[in-house]
């Protein structure tokens, strides 16, 4: 009897997919109650959930990347056709990360704008959290940017 060995990724894929529906229907039933909470409540509850859908996202990418053989175990060997499938999923992948950083600039860009506009009726402090977050998340997208570069000119295609 021949065993596939994707096949735990594909359950755990379709149970990663599964509570991820789940939770967004949860969420959808429960935005009805969020104009009954303080405004502090509604704000730390929208990070929560930005922050689990995060996860429940970048874990469905990861298994789905290493289902389609793009992503391997440290130690194992690739063939030719292999590491070229790789080297072209990274060029594909630099194009789009370069494409959301850009884009996400200009979010930084109007984020700074708007906080100079709305500097007498916000708080200093929300401000400069905010600014620090869209800052962080584009220092992300730069950091990705330059590892993906690094792979590319090492001819190595494999992630780290």
């Amino acid at each position: 009897m021949e065993t596939n060995p994707r096949e735990p990724d594909r359950r755990k894929l379709r149970w990663l997919v599964i509570g991820f529906i789940c939770y967004y229907f949860l969420l959808l039933y429960a935005f009805r109650y969020a104009r009954a909470l303080p405004y502090q409540v509604v704000v730390l509850s929208a990070v929560l959930n930005f922050a689990i859908m995060g996860a429940f996202i970048l874990s469905i990418r990861k298994v789905y990347l290493r289902i389609n053989g793009l992503t391997l175990p440290k130690g194992v060997e690739v063939d030719e056709a292999t590491a070229k499938l790789r080297l072209d999923f990274d060029r594909r992948r630099l194009k789009w990360l370069w494409v959301g950083a850009g884009l996400y600039s200009l979010t930084f860009l109007n984020g700074l704008r708007l906080g100079l506009v709305y500097a007498g009726r916000l708080s200093l402090l929300g401000i400069i959290l905010a600014e620090a977050f869209n800052g962080l998340i584009l220092a992300v997208f730069i950091l990705e940017i330059r590892k993906v570069y690094q792979r590319l000119e090492s001819g190595n295609s494999r992630p780290s």
